[in-house]
This record gives C-alpha cells, sequence and structure tokens, in this order.
C-alpha cells in the first residue's frame, strides 16, 4: 500500500513540475499572463501584421481580447458569429495555451464554428503593452 501511495505521489509531483516548466518557458515573456485587450485607436497605425494590445483588468465588451489564465486555460473574447460587419457581437471562448519558447505560444480555443488552432507570436512586450502576430496554417513554426 505505501509503495502505490509513493507511485501516486510521485506521479502527481511529476505532473506539477511538468506544468511549472512549461510556463517556465515563457522565460523574459511570462508577465504575458493575465489579461489583453485591442488597442483599437483610429489613430493607430499597426505594422505589418502585427496586433497592438493593452494590459487591462477585465475583457471588454466590444473589443477583442484574450486572457492567458496561469493554469494554462486561455479565454478569447471574440465575434460571436460568422459576421465581421459592424455591429459586432462579442462573446467569449475557451480553450487551452502551451508556451513553446520564451515568444511563441501554441493555442487551441473555440469559435463560433468549432475549434481553432493556431500560434501566437509574442513580437514585443513591454510593460503594459503587447505586440503579436498570428501564426496560422501555412504560417505555424515546428519546435522540438
Amino acid at each position: 500500500m505505501k509503495k502505490l501511495l509513493l507511485v501516486v505521489i510521485t506521479i502527481f509531483m511529476l505532473a506539477c513540475e511538468k506544468d511549472q516548466l512549461e510556463v517556465e518557458n515563457l522565460g523574459a515573456n511570462v508577465s504575458v499572463i493575465g489579461t489583453w485587450v485591442d488597442v483599437n485607436d483610429p489613430l493607430f497605425s499597426p505594422e505589418e501584421g502585427i496586433m497592438r494590445l493593452n494590459r487591462a483588468e477585465d475583457l471588454d465588451a466590444d473589443l477583442y481580447g484574450f486572457i492567458f489564465h496561469e493554469d494554462g486555460s486561455f479565454t478569447e473574447r471574440k465575434n460571436s458569429g460568422w459576421c465581421g460587419t459592424p455591429p459586432i457581437a462579442y462573446d467569449n471562448f475557451e480553450g487551452s495555451w502551451n508556451p513553446l519558447n520564451d515568444t511563441l505560444i501554441d493555442i487551441t480555443v473555440a469559435y463560433w464554428g468549432g475549434t481553432l488552432t493556431y500560434q501566437m507570436w509574442i513580437v514585443s512586450l513591454e510593460g503594459d503593452e503587447l505586440g503579436i502576430r498570428y501564426l496560422f496554417t501555412e504560417d505555424r513554426v515546428d519546435v522540438k
């Protein structure tokens, strides 16, 4: 019985250690954990393919945003349906995230039509400002 208990405790500790190691993959970008909301500034001129977000206390009801939860879960606030013509209705969709290294994150999240998997590349993270680029199918990076 003691051996069985020791095996269960060891497996539990290794599982928890694995989760911790994945977050450590973020290195200096560990502060990405938290809530981020689209800048949505009409005077803002985005660089080619880079989205800018600001850190926030909560998701905004009428803007795109997401939350990297410490436990590896992910909440993305985005279009609740197929139509992107204003006014846009937003909803929260749940998923998960896994840091592959200090700048690349794998994301799997629900959307109105099913489930989507993509990568998010951290281009910049300075204080409360985050710059990201989305990597879909052909742009995905294979990290070994």
